[in-house]
């Protein structure tokens, strides 16, 4: 089978000891999932026991060992996801005996893990993340905003003190979106959208289906500033910013302005969470003909159902690959 735009071809190969077994003829089928809130990619490779040099690959294939997957669409042979095996799962059964590999990519040690950590104040975005991933022996690839934090004492699941306790802050500084994902094993973290080919969805050409939902869901049209508190633990309110309370009520969150935080930028936070999150919100689901090179935080551009001329960012991006069809399930917000 010739790879094409419209039928790329997959290959994996699993490192056990000191040998690379292709294991592509014999994939029953390939799942991709990269999702926004899952911090590390996750592939489930099913695929049919068979021997190799008298063993079966149920013996040989064992958890922890790496994983590669290239795909190919007849131009371009790049390497779409390398892993590691977690969990191996064996069935058999009167049609055969059929192996199963569930694999993550490198962010799953962080997604998995607890830390703690102290930054006085004074560092910044970077050096705060860099010093994570030094500790964690990942290598960074960092171009993404970066502000000044104030003390920051982290605890807690590594994953979420990336995105919520660090990358989160700036997000809402600055109001400009990031995503982490892991590319050939190094973890990059930089604003969504920096894809340089910008991949066209169209009806009648490569998609299959569409969806679309609007929602309330996580809406916030208010947002409090409180102060730093008192001996008593109590905190005055210094600011108040109001968004489109009229229109949809009022959904209210509070922040909190330390010392270290001067009211300008407070305001400015405050104005940042109501541009992300101040009007009722869109996305989108297109079902398409698979695209390997497409992840989550990439620019698309879709022309089909009612999505016309519309430039979105994929924030979810599932696939499911088999010898029948080679499908893309792609989760889209607006730009």
């Amino acid at each position: 089978m010739q790879a094409a735009i419209d039928n790329p071809i997959y290959t994996v190969t699993v490192k056990a000891g000191d040998k690379d077994y292709d294991i592509s003829g014999a994939i029953e089928s390939l799942d991709f999932s990269d999702q926004q809130k899952q911090f590390a990619q996750s592939v489930t490779i099913n695929l049919f026991n068979k021997k190799v040099e008298e063993e079966w690959l149920n013996t040989i294939f064992q958890v922890r060992q790496e994983v590669v997957i290239n795909a190919n669409d007849g131009k371009t042979k790049e390497e779409v996801f390398q892993g590691f095996i977690w969990t191996k799962s064996y069935k058999s059964h009167n049609k055969g005996k059929v192996l199963s590999l569930k694999c993550y990519d490198n962010l799953i040690y962080m997604q998995e893990s607890e830390d703690y950590e102290f930054f006085a104040s004074g560092k910044s975005t970077k050096d705060a993340v860099t010093t994570l991933c030094s500790k964690w022996g990942v290598k960074l690839d960092y171009s993404y905003d970066s502000i000044t934090h104030t003390k920051m004492v982290l605890r807690g699941n590594l994953a979420d003190i990336f995105t919520a306790d660090i990358l989160d802050l700036v997000k809402d500084q600055t109001g400009k979106k990031y995503v982490i994902r892991s590319e050939k094993g190094v973890m990059k973290i930089m604003h969504v959208g920096q894809n340089s080919t910008v991949y066209n969805l169209k009806r009648q050409e490569n998609v299959v289906s569409t969806a679309s939902e609007c929602t309330m869901e996580g809406m916030v049209t208010k947002v409090v500033i409180l102060g730093k508190e008192d001996e008593n633990d109590r905190s005055s309110i210094e600011d108040t910013v109001s968004g489109q309370t009229k229109e949809y009520g009022t959904l209210q969150k509070v922040i909190n302005k330390d010392s270290n935080t001067t009211l300008a930028e407070a305001r400015k936070e405050a104005q940042s969470i109501l541009k992300e999150s101040g009007q009722p919100k869109w996305t989108y689901e297109v079902e398409a003909v698979d695209i390997p090179w497409i992840r989550k935080g990439d620019k698309v551009f879709v022309n089909a159902g009612d999505m016309a001329n519309f430039n979105g960012i994929v924030i979810g991006a599932d696939r499911s690959i088999s010898s029948d069809s080679k499908l893309m399930t792609l989760t889209i917000e607006s730009v």
